[in-house]
């Protein structure tokens, strides 16, 4: 348990929660380093500011994607002192929060994270941060926490166009549009999304049969939401990977597994490839999801790797 000798505070002007007046912070923040960054170069000049006002815990007032903004930018702002960050979530899923814990997403869970800073009783948890380089483009890598391609970009699609703009966000959404994902899998045998994308995946410099994923998914988390765990831990490294070909073969047994957790003898012979690793490189020429958002690939595919570890704070 330690405590911070400064907190700064970065908020997403454009979470729907806080554009709908929710989780105002009020006089919880006062006195404190604030912004509200509205593009990726804000947010760098803030971050750097912030670096030279010693901050050392970062409350970052957003949701996911917020998050993967300022994990990205951080490197460049705060070098290899990168600060604590406490998690005020208040974006549609908030899968982060729910794996590394929130305070709360306003007033109250700020006060909270600020008691528990200057007694210094803040909980800590260390956690590897997942990098995606893109060869060939010009930028840093992107940093987050969940990667996914193939099914996971066309359930993503289907949340943000079916789901979101009907009213319907958080873990209802992710539900829905997973079981809407694997139903259209399972029962429509002639739909597109079966026949998956062509990919190349190398696992540690070591290729992976060529051909069409049906779904491909990384992170360096340790649990995701509604209970899911679809790898099998086999390996070292800390990224967790999961590789399914196309045409996904036995889909619902499949999930059952990963509802219980237990890769099952039979899914590397179905073509379900799963472990743990240090370095992923992906050809593909479909959108990948991070955190979140779709992304394209770059020219030259992908390179995921978790080089560095970030601290997550809770009172």
């Amino acid at each position: 348990m330690t405590g911070a000798r400064r907190i700064g505070l970065i908020t997403n002007p454009r979470s729907r929660a806080l554009r709908e007046g929710r989780f105002a912070l009020a006089e919880a923040a006062g006195g404190l380093p604030r912004a509200a960054p509205s593009t990726p170069d804000e947010l760098r000049a803030v971050l750097a500011d912030f670096a030279g006002q010693g901050v050392d815990l970062l409350a970052v007032q957003g949701g996911d994607g917020t998050l993967r903004e300022v994990l990205s930018a951080l490197p460049r702002a705060f070098g290899e002192r990168a600060p604590a960050i406490a998690l005020l979530a208040t974006g549609k899923t908030n899968l982060a929060a729910r794996v590394v814990g929130t305070p709360g997403p306003g007033e109250a869970g700020l006060a909270a994270l600020r008691r528990a800073a200057a007694s210094g009783a803040l909980r800590q948890h260390r956690l590897p941060v997942l990098e995606v380089l893109r060869p060939g483009l010009d930028e840093a890598p992107m940093r987050g926490l969940l990667f996914g391609a193939g099914a996971f970009t066309a359930a993503k699609t289907m949340a943000d166009e079916g789901l979101h703009g009907r009213g319907i966000h958080d873990r209802l959404a992710v539900f829905l549009a997973l079981a809407g994902t694997v139903l259209r899998s399972i029962v429509q045998r002639d739909h597109a999304l079966r026949a998956g994308s062509p990919m190349s995946l190398s696992v540690d410099g070591r290729p992976t049969p060529e051909g069409r994923r049906f779904l491909v998914l990384a992170t360096p988390l340790d649990r995701l939401m509604l209970g899911l765990w679809p790898f099998s831990g086999d390996g070292a490294g800390p990224l967790n990977w999961l590789d399914v070909a196309a045409p996904p073969r036995r889909l619902a047994a499949a999930l059952w597994a990963a509802r219980r957790g237990r890769q099952q003898p039979w899914m590397p012979e179905a073509g379900y490839a799963s472990g743990r690793a240090g370095r992923l490189a992906l050809r593909l020429d479909a959108p990948f999801v991070l955190d979140g958002e779709v992304f394209e690939p770059g020219p030259q595919g992908l390179v995921l790797s978790a080089p560095s570890a970030v601290t997550f704070a809770m009172p």
